[in-house]
């Protein structure tokens, strides 16, 4: 379902419940809208853990980019966030081409995230980062399994 959208100025807006904020509708923040959504639902993603439109240099990356979503997870080691998985949106109008697909890939390998997934909403496409190469995944696990989890239990070689 897309979010509901409110008016404000004659202006149709999204309140994000992450950023605390009203955004401008527009095709491309559906999209990220109906993502938000999908993760604290479906994939129970903690809010706090999600960074929406990040400024990729936000990671120390000399990159003006912005990531549309980023999920983080608590590094215990050095008590930080860090990436785990980038969300990239495309207008549903848009058709996911390479140059999207590598654009993802790029923002993954930069942030050193070991998920990766593109969507439209019409087309969606979840990876994992398996040393050197990205493999595409049928569904995402939850975001416990996903930080919690070996390798070799994402792709079903072990209990």
């Amino acid at each position: 379902m897309p979010p509901h959208i409110y008016r404000i100025e004659s202006q149709p807006m999204y309140f994000d419940e992450i950023r605390k904020k009203y955004v401008l509708v527009t095709a491309r923040e559906t999209v990220r809208q109906r993502v938000i959504a999908f993760l604290l639902n479906e994939l129970e993603v903690p809010p706090k853990m999600l960074r929406i439109g990040e400024k990729l240099t936000y990671y120390g990356l000399n990159f003006r980019h912005r990531a549309d979503i980023v999920i983080e997870k608590f590094d215990k080691e050095e008590k930080i966030n860090r990436p785990l998985m980038v969300v990239e949106c495309k207008s549903a109008e848009l058709p996911l081409e390479e140059s999207a697909f590598n654009e993802a890939f790029d923002y993954a390998e930069k942030l050193g995230c070991k998920y990766c997934m593109l969507t439209n909403i019409n087309e969606t496409h979840f990876f994992y980062l398996d040393a050197e190469n990205y493999i595409e995944l049928e569904t995402l696990s939850t975001y416990r399994e996903m930080t919690f989890r070996n390798e070799e239990k994402i792709f079903g070689t072990a209990d």
